[in-house]
């Protein structure tokens, strides 16, 4: 509804809706030119043959991405008591900067805090540094509206916080794309 077809019937992209993980996974695989032959399966929710399952094997076997314990509510242990994924799970920005980072090789010793609410030693600090080091990413001010201002006047990044399509295609890219930051 709200999207008629077009004359070449070209399909509709949606950038304002968020990406989930399954579908970052396939775009920072493809992007970082991934493609070897996955092998067993390793998450309880993505069997071998599912739409995303190339794409997240080809992720969780270098260790850039990994899963929930199963056990949880909703997530029963199966017979390999494999972990879960959660495919359909919408990316966060924490999540989408540590897969994008890690899938462009990105490995050096982060430096001082660039964010208010991402401090050093937090899950995902060392990847969001790495991105927004090279100008990938970047936040939001202080002051602006909902963020508040720490002493040092540092921006917030909502690494808790949904990206939409658009905005992870765009960071995907950059690592990816000539002229590529070193």
């Amino acid at each position: 509804p709200g999207e008629p077809c077009h004359p070449t019937n070209d399909p509709y992209f949606r950038p304002g809706n968020n990406v989930t993980r399954g579908q970052f996974s396939k775009i920072a695989a493809n992007s970082a030119g991934f493609n070897e032959p996955p092998g067993a399966q390793q998450y309880e929710d993505v069997a071998v043959g599912s739409t995303f399952f190339d794409f997240i094997w080809r992720l969780s076997d270098r260790g850039y991405v990994t899963g929930y314990p199963c056990g949880g509510v909703g997530e029963p242990c199966g017979p390999s008591n494999l972990p879960y994924f959660r495919p359909n799970a919408n990316v966060t920005r924490g999540q989408l900067s540590k897969i994008d980072a890690n899938a462009a090789g990105y490995n050096d010793t982060p430096g001082a805090q660039q964010y208010e609410d991402v401090a050093p030693g937090s899950t995902f600090y060392d990847f969001i540094w790495r991105l927004s080091d090279r100008g990938i990413i970047n936040g939001y001010p202080c002051g602006g509206l909902g963020e508040l201002c720490g002493p040092n006047n540092l921006p917030s990044f909502r690494p808790g916080a949904n990206p939409t399509r658009g905005q992870a295609s765009t960071l995907v890219s950059t690592p990816f794309s000539p002229p590529r930051p070193p």
